[in-house]
């Protein structure tokens, strides 16, 4: 193949079985990432009784906010009882600004980063159990 004489010099032919590889590779790649999980759909549920979203960065869960289930508003935290040693409850507070300051849920146990990876852990459990698939199904 190097002995035969082509009308083209070596150096364009190499360009172009260089170009080509990398198509070649870019395709493949384009392949496998277009088939993405179907759980990654699943990116809104309500959790004890409070909307929560998040998003998938290579199937894991990432920027979880929680939505009040009436208005829609952000959620604001209130892990005081964390912060002090007069109290034997550890909880977190999920409060709407917008419905007058009105109290949506509580999850015990922690603060907000333990509520959060709480949240994850039931999203989890959702994902392994299937449970989630109606959640999907319903949005559809």
């Amino acid at each position: 193949m190097l002995l035969t004489s082509y009308s083209l010099p070596i150096w364009v032919l190499l360009i172009i079985s260089v170009l080509a590889l990398v198509t070649i590779i870019k395709l493949l790649l384009l392949l496998t990432n277009g088939s993405k999980e179907e759980f990654t759909k699943y990116v809104e549920d309500s959790i004890y009784d409070a909307k929560w979203r998040w998003k998938w960065t290579k199937n894991e869960i990432v920027n979880i906010e929680c939505y009040c289930p009436k208005c829609d508003s952000v959620l604001v935290y209130d892990e005081s009882s964390c912060h002090t040693r007069y109290t034997d409850v550890a909880k977190t507070d999920f409060i709407c600004e917008n419905c007058n300051s009105q109290l949506v849920t509580t999850i015990h146990g922690g603060n907000k980063k333990y509520a959060i990876n709480a949240i994850k852990r039931e999203i989890e459990r959702r994902i392994r159990t299937e449970e989630y698939k109606t959640v999907i199904n319903k949005s559809l």
